[in-house]
């Protein structure tokens, strides 16, 4: 591109608020942004993301907002996880003409979160001539880590990643940490279906995404959830007493299979849990072919990463093909530190 991105944003939440300071920072364009109705709406972005001025963007209900004249190259939507939740997002904007990138975890591979969802993004992007990406953290820790490890390999049998979230390093609130549970009893999360939860099932595509970009045909992909519970306090920054009981849901679990036509297979045993002492975010990758390779990924930043990942990736998502285009079809991610300097700086 000749010019900084210009961008729209969609939900001012945690992400949302990132990605607008980054972008003003890197003095890239924020045309307008939206948020569910609420005490944000009708104020100036800049105030309510903490730069302590205003960027002359009024915040807008996403319900009511004006969309048609909309002079953006990309609407980023930091909204839900779900496709179902997020379809009047991507409605709104590719129907004005915008690519779209999205952090929600279905919306990395559509196709198989949601197929019929699917139809229609794609139906959508190619009838306004636009790019639908679903990027974030995934990108480079998860999808491209484990492309690049099998990248040496002229046999590969197996493919495997293990990883560990923090829970406290991506939300901000107690709330968004409960969303599986979390500090509460193990009864709880059978009751709220959690096992069945379609969000934590999408994990299922981690190693499906590696295989699709290998090049292997996916036959099937699943994943099972079950809770992760401590038989000793956990410190956590979300109460005031400073740590949670043993014997409560700390985290889940995901197991994670994928079968080819070609006889490869995919496996995840993926945690999302509180931390314990000596813990370290990371991914580690093991491809079993020849040459056997390994890589582990830590993530010290986790917030950040999110965020970044999904700030990188908006030059390729504007520059490729129209529909509905994954990340592992972009090349490695590029930092962008060097490109577009900041301006009036």
């Amino acid at each position: 591109m000749a010019h900084p991105p210009r961008i729209a944003i969609y939900g001012i939440g945690q992400y949302g608020m990132m990605i607008a300071r980054l972008a003003a920072d890197r003095g890239w364009p924020i045309v307008a942004a939206f948020n569910r109705a609420g005490p944000k709406v009708g104020h100036d972005l800049g105030r309510v993301i903490g730069l302590g001025r205003d960027l002359g963007v009024v915040i807008q209900d996403s319900e009511s907002g004006d969309y048609a004249g909309l002079d953006a190259d990309i609407g980023v939507v930091t909204h839900r996880d779900l496709l179902s939740a997020n379809m009047p997002a991507y409605r709104r904007l590719m129907g004005a003409g915008l690519n779209v990138a999205c952090h929600g975890v279905q919306s990395y591979l559509p196709q198989s979160n949601d197929p019929e969802l699917a139809a229609e993004i794609e139906a959508l992007a190619q009838c306004n001539g636009v790019t639908f990406t679903g990027c974030g953290i995934w990108d480079m820790s998860r999808i491209w880590a484990g492309i690049l490890t099998a990248g040496p390999c002229t046999e590969i049998r197996s493919i495997h990643i293990a990883s560990l979230t923090d829970p406290e390093g991506q939300c901000n609130s107690i709330e968004q940490i409960r969303q599986y549970c979390i500090s509460l009893p193990v009864e709880t999360f059978h009751e709220r279906g959690i096992a069945r939860n379609a969000a934590a099932l999408a994990k299922k595509t981690i190693p499906e995404m590696v295989l699709r970009a290998l090049g292997y045909t996916v036959l099937e992909s699943t994943a099972t959830i079950e809770p992760v519970v401590y038989d000793v306090p956990v410190k956590t920054k979300f109460v005031p007493e400073g740590w949670f009981e043993p014997g409560l849901v700390m985290g889940v679990r995901f197991r994670c299979e994928t079968t080819t036509a070609e006889g490869v297979t995919g496996t995840g045993l993926i945690d999302q849990r509180m931390f314990l002492p000596g813990d370290v975010e990371h991914m580690f990758w093991e491809v079993d072919g020849t040459p056997r390779n390994r890589t582990r990924v830590e993530r010290l930043d986790s917030a950040h990463a999110t965020a970044g990942n999904l700030f990188n990736r908006i030059p390729d998502i504007i520059a490729a093909r129209p529909g509905i285009v994954p990340v592992y079809e972009m090349g490695p991610l590029k930092t962008t530190a060097v490109r577009w300097p900041r301006i009036g700086r």
